[in-house]
């Protein structure tokens, strides 16, 4: 619903002359927008993480739980993501040798990482690398003969262009066009042979006069021949 009917506060309040000398007592009304709002802040209650539940909350062991879970929906156990927890845990925990820094990545599986007892050996891994590398060079091959096809029919469209336009010059200018295979004579038209043809030409037209008369014009004349006679 639209209040564009409805008058503004400011024309709504009147002036001091309104009504002439009438005496009247100013308006100690207020508009809805000009009253105070928003005075005290929000801040979080209970149950809606606030900083005490926060600060009170143990955020890896949910995530250990939730990844827990996860690997137990996906491979029914939860065995291997312990085994590398407890050996990460141990890596850690272990003091480094003297006069060594220690500088320890632990590698905890995730929900996108494969199961380290579906890892492939060594020998797999190299015959891995061989075929890659071999798939490589192949690829290479054949970018390479590609280029030189491409290259190829380049020259060749450039070839047969160049000719197309030395042909273009030589037949467009007769003098350099050579003898015998250009011909000088006036090609005929294809109607040059018909009978009928412009013949209105020698026939004489008929000039157009102005008569200032309805009835002595030759358009008065001709409707009459047409129409009358």
């Amino acid at each position: 619903m639209t209040t564009a009917h409805r008058p503004t506060w400011a024309p709504a309040i009147g002036g001091e002359e309104q009504g002439g000398m009438r005496i009247f007592k100013p308006s100690v009304a207020l508009s809805a927008k000009n009253l105070p709002g928003h005075t005290k802040l929000k801040f979080r209650q209970d149950g809606q993480s606030s900083a005490d539940e926060v600060r009170a909350r143990d955020l890896r062991a949910e995530l250990e739980e939730k990844e827990r879970k996860h690997f137990a929906e996906k491979k029914g156990s939860t065995s291997a993501f312990e085994e590398e927890r407890q050996r990460d845990l141990k890596l850690l925990e272990a003091a480094p040798p003297d006069g060594q820094t220690r500088q320890l990545v632990p590698k905890a599986i995730d929900a996108d990482d494969e199961d380290p007892e579906s890892s492939e050996s060594s020998s797999d891994d190299d015959d891995d690398d061989d075929e890659e590398a071999l798939l490589l060079a192949e690829l290479e091959r054949i970018k390479k003969e590609r280029a030189e096809e491409a290259a190829k029919k380049a020259r060749e469209e450039a070839e047969v262009a160049a000719k197309a336009k030395e042909e273009e010059l030589r037949s467009g200018n007769p003098l350099l066009a050579i003898a015998g295979d250009v011909s000088f004579n006036i090609k005929r038209r294809w109607d040059d042979d018909v009978v009928f043809k412009n013949q209105a030409r020698g026939e004489p037209k008929a000039q157009k006069r102005f008569i200032n008369d309805t009835i002595r014009n030759d358009f008065h004349k001709r409707f009459l021949q047409r129409y009358i006679r």
